[in-house]
């Protein structure tokens, strides 16, 4: 079963590849890669839950560091989990995946039990969805999905289930989305996009249709190299996972065109590897998957609040296969 797991993840780093053009794939290593000898987790929450694999939803919690087993997991035929990229929690603790290589969004409630069927399952022709990469609930339930080779962002009405159309497409030409990956939205509504290609876009609440964003940052001063994941702290900073960079970069609140970051995590020293997803921890500490490369196992990476520069991280949750979504 477990060289099942390795060899699907495998196939997954792949697809991941070719979706998002990452420089670091390929390698020259050709073995698949696995987890370390067995180490107990840490017990007890609060936790971090990760999309790792592209099979799996792991369950460990906050304070571990170094390698571990997660302390449960959604996994196994039953789940649908193919291709397992973002991932969000609403606040009854039911946890939202985007499953990219089926096009579709499973909903799975809080407790995490094995080979669990999802309680909802979004999919089919009329979703809209295309290649789903990044999710989000905004405050009022609504499932926010950027779908990386539809070009367009999809809303869904809480409780949406089955082959249902959104209630919201933001799609064309005067959107700027260009292979959206990750996605936040702020307490007023308002929709944080990272464009792979190297732009973050910000939309409107009420955004519809080809709708302008309300901002966008992009240029040769912004650092963004192959952006994947995106967080917002409690004053609107936005945190960005740069996956060909290996970086993490910062922007004020009312960031806007060719501006360069007010933070910069980057060096031999953080640890981040083919970092995709982030997000940010009530104490302010910022935890970043790192897919890592063909042959080497995956990590959890956390940085103290005002990290930069070359500075090693708090934490290195470590025996991962492929983490790429990563929620609270």
């Amino acid at each position: 079963m477990f060289r099942e797991v390795t060899m699907r993840r495998w196939s997954f780093a792949v697809v991941l590849c070719a979706v998002v053009a990452l420089a670091g794939c390929g390698g020259g290593n050709s073995t698949p890669p696995t987890r370390s000898t067995f180490v107990p987790p840490t017990t007890g929450g609060p936790f971090v839950y990760v999309t790792d694999g592209g099979f799996i939803i792991a369950q460990i919690p906050q304070s571990q560091t170094g390698p571990v087993n997660p302390s449960s997991t959604i996994s196994g035929p039953s789940t649908s989990l193919s291709g397992a990229a973002g991932i969000a929690r609403d606040p009854a603790g039911n946890i939202y995946v985007a499953n990219g290589s089926v096009n579709g969004v499973l909903v799975f409630p809080p407790a995490l039990a094995g080979n669990l069927t999802p309680m909802l399952q979004i999919t089919g022709a009329s979703t809209g969805l295309g290649g789903p990469r990044g999710v989000a609930i905004d405050g009022a339930g609504r499932l926010i999905v950027t779908n990386t080779t539809a070009n367009s962002i999809t809303i869904f009405p809480p409780g949406a289930n089955g082959n249902v159309a959104p209630v919201v497409t933001i799609a064309g030409a005067a959107t700027g989305l260009s292979t959206p990956a990750g996605v936040a939205v702020d307490a007023a509504g308002n929709i944080y996009v990272v464009n792979t290609t190297g732009a973050i876009t910000v939309f409107a609440a009420n955004a519809s249709g080809n709708a302008a964003p309300l901002r966008t940052i992009s240029g040769s001063a912004t650092g963004l190299n192959v952006p994947s994941g995106i967080a917002l702290d409690v004053s609107g900073n936005m945190y960005v996972a740069n996956a060909n960079g290996n970086s993490v970069t910062e922007y004020a609140a009312a960031a806007a065109g060719n501006v360069a970051p007010t933070i910069t995590i980057a060096g031999s020293s953080t640890g981040l590897a083919v970092p995709q997803g982030l997000v940010m921890g009530a104490g302010g500490n910022l935890f970043v998957t790192n897919f890592s490369v063909p042959g080497v196992p995956g990590l959890v990476t956390v940085y103290a609040p005002g990290a930069t520069g070359n500075v090693a991280p708090l934490q290195s949750i470590t025996n991962l296969i492929g983490p790429i979504g990563i929620s609270l």
